[in-house]
C-alpha cells in the first residue's frame, strides 16, 4: 500500500512539474490552429457556402460567456484552439471571394493595352511584364482580367517597358494552368488569390503608349525607383555581380543567369538571393546597432534617452523603407512581420526573440495572406525560426558564468561564440528546412553546411554593410566604392556556389514524399520546439514515423498525363520517357524532379519505354494494359474505333466525347474536366488520379465520372 502510495505520489509530483514547465505554452499552439483551418479549407474537394465564414461565432460565444473559465484551464485551451482553426477557415474563405476577378475561359489571340505593373523574368529567360488596367480588345469589361502576365519571346530585358508604362502588345492569352501531376503545386490557385485571370507571350514588338492618369502613383514611382536602382546596378556591376546585387537589394531576380541559379540551389545558398528573414535581419541588425553605437557616443542622448529604443524605431523605419524598395513580395512582408515583432517587443520592453513574438508574426501574416500557409518560403523561413528560437532559448537556460581575462582572450571569445553561434545556426536551419526542401525540390544539398559557413559571414560582415553604406553615399555621387566593394564580396560568394556545386555528389535527389509524411514531421517538430518539458520528446515518435513512411515511398504512377494531355510520361526500364525533348517542358521538369531523376527533358525523349511519332505515342503497361495516345486536331473516327477494346488506355486530345468500345478512353471533354492524370495498371484495373475535377474559385471544372472501360478487362 505504501509502495503504490509512492508511486501515485511521484506520478502527482511529475505531472505537477510538467504543468509547471507548460504553464502558458498552450497559446504557441494558436498559430498552428490557425493553419490547420486554413489548409482544411484550401484541401476542400467543393467550395463551401460563405455562411462557413461565420464559424468562428460558435467557440466564440462560450469563450465570451464566461462558461469556459469555470470549465478549467483545459477547456479553455481548447476552446481557444477551435476558435482559431475557425478564423484560420474564415479568414481563407473570404479571402478567396475578396480576390473574385474574372478568368479568360479559354485561348486568345488578341490585341491587348495595359499598364505595366512589374517587370520580371521567366524560367526561360524571357522578360515577363504584369499588366493591370487591362483591354482585351473583343472582350467585354467584365469578361476581361484584371491582371495579365505576358512574356515578351524576342525581347531583352533591357529593351522591355519598365514600371508604369504604358503599352499596347498582340499576345496569345490563356487562362492560368493548372497543377502538371495531381498533388503537386497549382498555379491556377496562385493566380487567383494574385489577380491574374490570364496569361500569355508575344514575339511581336510592344508598342508604347502614352501615359495616362493613375491613382497609385506611390505605387508606381517605387516601382520605377526599384528598376532604376537594378539597371544602375547591373550597369556598374556587370555580369553575375550586378544582378545578384539588384535581387538582393530590390528584389529584382531578372538578370540571374541559370547557371549561377543552379549553382546556388545545389550549395544550399538560393536563400541568399530571396529577400527574406536574413536580409532583414542583417539590415535591422546593422542599423540597430549602428544607431545604438551612436547614440551611446552623444552624452546628451546617452544620459537623456533609451538608446536601445531609439535604436529599434530607426531599425523599424529601415526595415520598412528595405520592405516597400523590395517590392514588398510575400518572403519579404513574412521577414519584415517577424522583425517588426521584434523591434516592437523592444520599444515595449519585452524579449525580443521568443517564441510568443514568431507566433504572433505567423498569425499577422497568415490572417493578411492565408494562402502564403502553402508557399514554400512561408513554411521553412518559420520552421527554420521557430527552430532557432526555441534551440537558444534552451541555451540561454543553461547554467554559465563569465570567465576572466584580457582585451585578447574577451575578443577570443566573443569570436569563438560568433563561429559557434554560426555553426549552431547552420546546422539546426539545414535540420528544420530539409524535410521542405525535399517535399518542395525533391532535391538536398549534400554540402549546403560548410557553404553557408562560408558564405552567410560574407553576407553578413562585407556585403550588407557595404549595400547600406553604398545607399547612404548615392545622394553626394560617392557610391563607386562601396558598390565595387560590395559586388567584389558578392564575387566571393558565387565563386563558393560554383566551387561546392561542383564536389561530387553535391546535390541529392528525392523522390515525390508519401501523403502524410511531411505532416508527421512537421507536427513533430512543433510537438518537440512548442513545449519546454520532456513532454516535448513524444514528437521524436512523429518525427520518426515520418522518416519511415519517406523511407519507404509508394511506387510513381506508370503514367502521367499533363493537363489536355500536351505531354505524355510513361515509367519505362530507364526511368520515365517522355513523349517529346522540348514540349510541355515545366510539366517535364516536374515529373522527372519528383521521380528523383537528374534526366532533361532530351535524354528522357529518347529513353525506351514509349514509342513516340509526330501526333502519336503508344507504350505497353502492366497487367496486359497498352497506351495509346493520338494528339491530331481531327482524329478519324473509325480510327478511334478500332483502337478502343479492351484493356487499352486511349487518350485523343480533341477526340469526341464518347465511343462504342470497351476501352478506358479519354477525349477532349473529359481531359478538360479531369486535368491532369496519374495512371497506375493493377490487378483489379486501372487506377486514375485527376488533378481536377474539384469545384473551387480558382478550378471551376465540371466533375465528370471516369470511363467504364478503366476496369481490368476479362482474360
Amino acid at each position: 500500500m505504501q509502495g503504490g502510495e509512492t508511486a501515485s505520489g511521484r506520478g502527482a509530483a511529475i505531472w505537477a512539474g510538467i504543468r509547471a514547465a507548460e504553464a502558458g505554452r498552450a497559446v504557441l499552439w494558436l498559430p498552428v490552429a490557425l493553419g490547420a483551418g486554413i489548409w482544411l479549407y484550401l484541401a476542400l474537394p467543393a467550395e463551401p457556402g460563405l455562411h462557413w465564414a461565420l464559424a468562428p461565432l460558435v467557440p466564440l460565444a462560450p469563450l465570451l460567456s464566461g462558461h469556459a473559465r469555470k470549465g478549467g484551464a483545459a477547456l479553455l485551451a481548447a476552446l481557444l484552439l477551435v476558435f482559431a482553426a475557425a478564423s484560420g477557415f474564415s479568414a481563407a474563405l473570404l479571402h478567396a471571394r475578396a480576390a473574385a476577378a474574372p478568368v479568360l475561359s479559354g485561348p486568345l489571340h488578341e490585341t491587348v493595352d495595359g499598364r505595366v505593373r512589374a517587370l520580371s523574368q521567366s524560367g526561360s529567360g524571357a522578360p515577363r511584364l504584369l499588366l493591370d488596367e487591362v483591354v482585351v480588345y473583343g472582350l467585354e469589361p467584365s469578361e476581361t482580367p484584371a491582371r495579365l502576365r505576358i512574356s515578351l519571346i524576342d525581347a531583352a530585358l533591357a529593351e522591355a517597358p519598365r514600371p508604369g508604362a504604358r503599352v499596347r502588345l498582340y499576345a496569345r492569352l490563356f487562362p492560368p494552368g493548372g497543377p502538371v501531376e495531381p498533388g503537386v503545386f497549382d498555379f491556377r490557385r496562385q493566380a487567383w488569390f494574385a489577380g491574374i485571370g490570364g496569361v500569355g507571350y508575344t514575339d511581336a514588338p510592344v508598342l508604347r503608349l502614352p501615359a495616362g492618369g493613375t491613382a497609385d502613383r506611390a505605387l508606381l514611382w517605387l516601382a520605377r525607383l526599384r528598376a532604376e536602382i537594378a539597371d544602375g546596378l547591373r550597369a556598374r556591376l556587370p555580369g553575375p555581380e550586378g544582378a545578384f546585387a539588384a535581387a538582393i537589394l530590390v528584389g529584382d531576380r531578372a538578370g540571374i543567369a541559370e547557371t549561377d541559379a543552379e549553382a546556388l540551389r545545389a550549395a544550399n545558398l538560393a536563400h541568399l538571393l530571396a529577400i527574406s528573414g536574413l536580409h532583414m535581419g542583417i539590415l535591422c541588425g546593422l542599423v540597430f546597432a549602428g544607431i545604438r553605437l551612436g547614440a551611446a557616443a552623444v552624452p546628451a542622448v546617452a544620459l537623456n534617452l533609451s538608446g536601445k529604443k531609439l535604436a529599434a524605431a530607426g531599425a523599424l523605419l529601415a526595415g520598412a523603407a528595405y520592405l516597400a524598395l523590395s517590392g514588398a513580395t510575400v518572403p519579404t512582408q513574412r521577414a519584415y512581420a517577424m522583425a517588426a515583432v521584434a523591434l516592437v517587443a523592444v520599444l515595449l520592453d519585452r524579449p525580443a526573440l521568443t517564441l510568443r513574438a514568431l507566433g504572433l508574426a505567423a498569425i499577422l501574416v497568415l490572417l493578411v495572406r492565408p494562402v502564403s500557409l502553402q508557399d514554400p518560403g512561408f513554411q521553412m523561413s518559420f520552421a527554420a525560426t521557430a527552430a532557432l528560437v526555441a534551440a537558444f532559448e534552451r541555451l540561454r537556460a543553461l547554467p554559465g558564468r563569465r570567465a576572466p581575462g584580457g582585451l585578447a582572450a574577451r575578443i577570443g571569445r566573443r569570436a569563438a561564440v560568433y563561429l559557434g553561434a554560426l555553426l549552431l545556426t547552420s546546422i539546426v536551419a539545414g535540420l528544420a528546412t530539409a524535410p521542405f526542401a525535399a517535399v518542395h525540390f525533391n532535391r538536398l544539398p549534400v554540402y549546403g553546411l560548410p557553404a553557408n559557413l562560408a558564405a552567410v559571414p560574407l553576407m553578413g560582415l562585407w556585403i550588407a554593410p557595404m549595400a547600406i553604406l553604398s545607399g547612404l553615399a548615392a545622394p553626394f555621387g560617392l557610391a563607386d566604392a562601396p558598390v565595387a566593394a560590395m559586388g567584389a564580396g558578392i564575387g566571393l560568394v558565387l565563386e563558393i556556389a560554383h566551387g561546392v556545386a561542383g564536389w561530387p555528389g553535391a546535390v541529392r535527389l528525392v523522390p515525390a514524399a508519401p501523403e502524410g509524411a511531411l505532416g508527421l514531421v512537421a507536427l513533430g517538430g512543433l510537438w518537440l520546439v512548442l513545449w519546454r518539458s520532456r513532454l516535448r520528446l513524444a514528437g521524436l515518435g512523429a518525427v520518426a514515423l515520418g522518416v519511415a513512411l519517406w523511407a519507404d515511398p509508394p511506387p510513381r504512377p506508370a503514367v502521367l498525363l499533363a493537363p489536355g494531355a500536351r505531354l505524355v510520361g510513361v515509367m519505362g526500364p530507364e526511368g520515365r520517357a517522355i513523349d517529346h525533348p522540348r514540349a510541355q517542358s515545366f510539366a517535364a521538369e516536374t515529373w522527372l524532379r519528383r521521380d528523383g531523376d537528374a534526366a532533361d527533358q532530351r535524354t528522357a525523349s529518347a529513353r525506351p519505354g514509349l514509342t513516340h511519332g509526330r501526333g502519336w505515342a503508344r507504350a505497353d503497361l502492366a497487367e496486359g494494359w497498352r497506351l495509346e495516345v493520338l494528339h491530331g486536331r481531327r482524329p478519324v473516327r473509325a480510327e478511334l474505333e478500332r483502337l478502343c477494346r479492351p484493356g487499352v488506355l486511349l487518350v485523343a486530345r480533341h477526340g469526341p466525347a464518347r465511343l462504342t468500345g470497351g476501352c478506358c478512353y479519354f477525349g477532349e471533354a473529359r481531359l478538360a474536366a479531369t486535368g491532369a492524370l496519374a495512371i497506375t495498371p493493377g490487378p483489379e484495373g486501372l487506377s486514375v488520379v485527376a488533378a481536377g475535377g474539384v469545384r473551387r474559385p480558382w478550378a471551376p471544372e465540371t466533375p465528370a465520372p471516369l470511363p467504364a472501360g478503366c476496369a481490368a478487362p476479362r482474360r
